[in-house]
């Protein structure tokens, strides 16, 4: 009789190495470092957002939709793969670019309990602020304080808006309102990058929407975030510039 193959398990969200259900019993002593080090976020080029924050995404980043299901817009960060232009060696986020909430929530994440519909909130132990013996716990005499309730109702705003985002990126999909295209950035002296691998919205096909169509875009409060989309694409020129500043700057 052969030992049957172990399934693989499931690949881990970006960011996360050791996501944890939090608990009195495990983390009574458990606190985060009050220093804010953004280093987690600083090898990837997309961050995922939600529908509620391309507006303000927009202003910074250009905005693309995922090639793969489920379809939810992307912030790009960077042209080169595993760069984060607006993270420095310090872990400093660039000054006045918005910071996506799936950053903020980290090393908080909900996941699904299997066989079961009921979420529980974990957090990643191997997250460089986490701290096993901290000064500022979690836990108060087996309760959560004040932080910890914090990110509790931040963590369930997220996922209200990313259920909503999902719906969003369905409605896209049902409509054929994406196309899979590139992105080429011009870096000067004759060097250029090309991304590939996502979806932009196909500004024909939104002109050509029926009135009714439009009518449950606004319902919904999806119609503002096409044109969002559409004018987050003029930030593929400071991509372009962050990329050079950064290769000038380093040591040759």
């Amino acid at each position: 009789m052969t030992d049957a193959a172990a399934a693989p398990a499931a690949p881990l969200p970006m960011f996360y190495k050791n996501p944890v259900p939090l608990e009195p019993a495990r983390h009574a002593q458990a606190g985060l470092k009050p220093e804010v080090d953004f280093r987690f976020a600083a090898n990837t080029n997309a961050i995922p957002l939600t529908a509620s924050e391309m507006p303000h995404a927009a202003r910074t980043y250009p905005i693309v939709f995922s090639i793969n299901a489920p379809t939810v817009p992307f912030a790009v960060v960077g042209l080169r793969d595993n760069e984060n232009l607006f993270v420095n060696a310090e872990g400093v986020w660039r000054d006045d670019s918005y910071i996506p909430a799936y950053v903020r929530r980290y090393p908080f994440i909900f996941s699904e309990v299997p066989e079961s519909q009921r979420l529980v909130l974990c957090i990643d132990e191997a997250a460089a602020n986490f701290e096993a013996n901290s000064s500022q716990p979690l836990f108060a005499d087996g309760k959560p304080t004040e932080g910890l309730q914090r990110a509790l109702q931040f963590n369930e705003t997220f996922q209200a808006h990313y259920m909503d985002t999902r719906n969003f990126g369905e409605w896209l999909d049902k409509n054929n309102m994406l196309e899979d295209r590139t992105a080429r950035a011009d870096l000067g002296g004759g060097q250029t990058f090309t991304l590939r691998g996502f979806k932009l919205l196909n500004p024909d096909r939104a002109r050509a929407l029926e009135d009714a169509q439009v009518l449950e875009l606004h319902k919904k409060g999806w119609l503002a975030l096409l044109h969002f989309h559409l004018q987050s694409l003029q930030n593929w020129g400071l991509l372009g510039h962050l990329t050079r500043t950064r290769t000038a700057a380093k040591p040759s």
